[in-house]
Parts: structure tokens; C-alpha cells; sequence
């Protein structure tokens, strides 16, 4: 399939800004007749087609009468750009990021880790650079991050970071994942499985996958359900999981997140014999083709499509108690650790 051409790229070919090319192809007088004829020219060489989602945003006028939707947002990121978390994020963000541009908007990043900022004054460099909406990136945030006024901005973070009970979240589907995974699995006749959760897993996506994955057991009698979840913990030596591996002995292993190949190897774990690995949540590159769900760019494409939704309507926090979830389904990929 052909990828659209986006805003971006036209942007880049007529030497303009983002802003100025959504401008022009909705044929606005605040652009010079001669810059929008140019831009609208290079558009139609480049093959461009309006997305029906993002015209839907960008083109809307309000009441009043003024030019349609643009804002600009920021990405927070609570650690270094070296950290796991922030480099684990980087593909998510990027995917945001272009669906932002494609929206018109500016997006600028913003590290904040080690009270860099005190709130009040990240709050006034935000209202000052005309910041409307915020990304939460992951990451340990620092204690001052409750005293930030999130009710003064638009604001969307995945299920990784819980800053406010009003801040809507965007999740990978867990529930819609294991229930693939399990059809998936039925023509195989092992019937013993079993669950590695990272023990950094947010309570509510622990639920959620364990209420799930119990569910499919239940629905199929021949499973071994007695072998309980695995809590791995990012840098262990690979003993404890050596340990589980021995006393349970499970034929298949569903993870919850990619765990890197040489702890499976200090575990005495071999993929796919004689153990079978499916993963249920996978966003980040490895060396390994994993067999499971990928997240893909859907995650950073639903999350600016909420957060422009959010500023369009001119939702902030205030007021509004309970938080919306928005749930991403991921996409199948047959990788080597299923086998044939």
C-alpha cells in the first residue's frame, strides 16, 4: 500500500512550516495568494489526499469564525534521553509526533527529570510558549509532578504513567491481545502455560491481564491453570526465573513485554524448543524476532488524535474526575519463538 503523503513532506519540499502548508491547502487568505498557489501546486505533484480523520480536525471552524484548529503541545519526559524508559518511548513518540504535524500542530520536548523544574515555573514556560496540550512520556517521575496543575492543560499518558486520576490514558488492548493469543494457541496441544509479568506493571494493566488470561484458562478445561504468574524484575540474574522454570515446566510462555534474550539464556529457556514464547505487548526492537503483538504506530497515532480532540473541544482537567481510557488493539506478528 502506498503511505500518504503528509503535510510534512510537502512542508519540506516548498521550504515552509507545517502550519503554513495547512493553511494554504484550506485555501486561507492569512497566506500570500502566490505561496498558497505554490504549496497547493507541490501538493498535487507529491499526490497528496486529505486524511478524512484529519480534515475533520484541522479544517473545523469555530463560531466565532476564526481559522480552524492548531496548537501547539509538548511532550514531558520524566528521565534522561539516555534512560530505558525514554528510549523504550522514542518510537511512540515519534509516531505522535508525526500525527501531530500532520494535524498542524508544533511539538516541542521538554526533560524534566531531577526537579530540573520547580511546577510552577514548567507551568509558566508552558503557558508562555502557548502550550495547550501535554504527552506524559514514561519514566520515574519526580515527587514535585503532583503539585504541577494539570487542570490548566489538555493532557493524555499511557497506562505506564498515573500522575492524576483525571488524566485520560491510552492502553494496548489486553484483553482483545491475550484473546487472540489463546485462539492462536488452541490448535497446539500443550496444555501447561504460563504468565511473566514485568513486576513494574501498573496495577490496572496487572489486572487487566491477569483477569484476562485467567478467563481464557477457565473457558479451556485441558489448560494447567495451577502454575502461578512469574514477576520478572528488569535486571535480575535469571535464578529466580530458572527456579519457576524448573518446578512449573511450562510448555508456553506468555509475556507480557519483550524481557531481553540472554536472561532467557541465563534461564536455561530455549525458544522455540522446547518452550514456545508469545509476547503480548511489543514496542521496542530486539535482535529477536518475537512472535506476538506489535503496537506498531497505532499507540503515538491514537494518542495525538485524543490530545488534538481534547484542545479542539478545549478539554482541560479541570472539573472532570474521572479519567477516559482509550484502548489500542495490536497487530499479530509471526516471529521465530512460536515455531511451526
Amino acid at each position: 500500500m502506498t503511505k500518504r503523503v503528509t503535510l510534512k513532506q510537502i512542508a519540506e519540499a516548498c521550504g515552509v512550516s507545517i502550519a503554513t502548508v495547512s493553511y494554504a491547502l484550506r485555501k486561507s487568505s492569512h497566506i500570500p495568494e502566490s505561496t498558497r498557489t505554490r504549496i497547493q501546486q507541490t501538493a498535487e505533484r507529491l499526490g497528496y489526499r486529505p486524511d478524512p480523520e484529519l480534515a475533520s480536525l484541522a479544517a473545523r471552524k469555530n463560531r466565532s469564525g476564526k481559522l480552524g484548529f492548531y496548537a501547539s503541545v509538548a511532550v514531558l519526559y520524566p528521565n534522561p534521553e539516555s534512560s530505558r524508559a525514554t528510549r523504550l518511548f522514542a518510537t511512540h513518540s515519534k509516531h505522535f509526533k508525526e500525527r501531530m504535524q500532520d494535524y498542524g500542530c508544533s511539538v516541542s520536548d521538554f526533560q524534566v527529570d531531577s526537579n530540573r523544574y520547580r511546577p510552577a515555573r514548567l507551568a509558566q514556560i508552558l503557558h508562555t510558549r502557548g502550550i495547550r496540550g501535554i504527552l506524559l512520556g514514561w519514566g520515574n517521575w519526580p515527587d514535585s509532578a503532583s503539585e504541577f496543575p494539570w487542570h490548566e492543560f489538555a493532557v493524555v499518558s499511557t497506562e505506564r504513567t498515573d500522575l492524576s486520576e483525571s488524566i485520560d490514558k491510552v492502553s494496548m488492548n489486553h484483553f482483545h491481545a491475550l484473546d487472540d493469543i489463546f485462539e492462536r494457541l488452541d490448535h497446539w496441544s500443550h496444555q501447561r502455560y504460563g504468565l511473566i509479568l514485568h513486576d513494574d506493571c501498573p496495577p490496572e494493566t496487572r489486572s487487566l491481564i491477569l483477569g484476562s488470561y485467567y478467563a481464557n484458562l477457565f473457558e479451556r478445561p485441558r489448560l494447567e491453570s495451577s502454575i502461578p504468574p512469574y514477576a520478572y524484575h528488569l535486571g535480575e540474574d535469571g535464578s529466580s526465573l530458572r527456579k519457576w522454570y524448573r518446578a512449573y515446566q511450562p510448555e508456553v510462555i506468555i509475556s507480557h513485554r519483550v524481557i531481553e534474550p540472554a536472561m532467557f539464556n541465563a534461564a536455561g529457556i530455549q525458544f522455540p524448543k522446547p518452550t514456545r514464547l508469545v509476547v503480548i505487548e511489543i514496542d521496542e526492537s530486539s535482535p529477536v524476532a518475537y512472535t506476538g503483538l506489535y503496537t506498531e504506530g497505532e499507540l503515538g497515532r491514537t494518542i495525538a488524535t485524543l490530545l488534538a480532540r481534547k484542545m479542539r473541544n478545549d478539554e482541560v482537567e479541570a472539573g472532570r474526575f474521572r479519567k477516559r481510557l482509550t484502548l489500542v488493539n495490536g497487530i499479530w506478528h509471526d516471529g521465530e519463538t512460536l515455531g511451526d
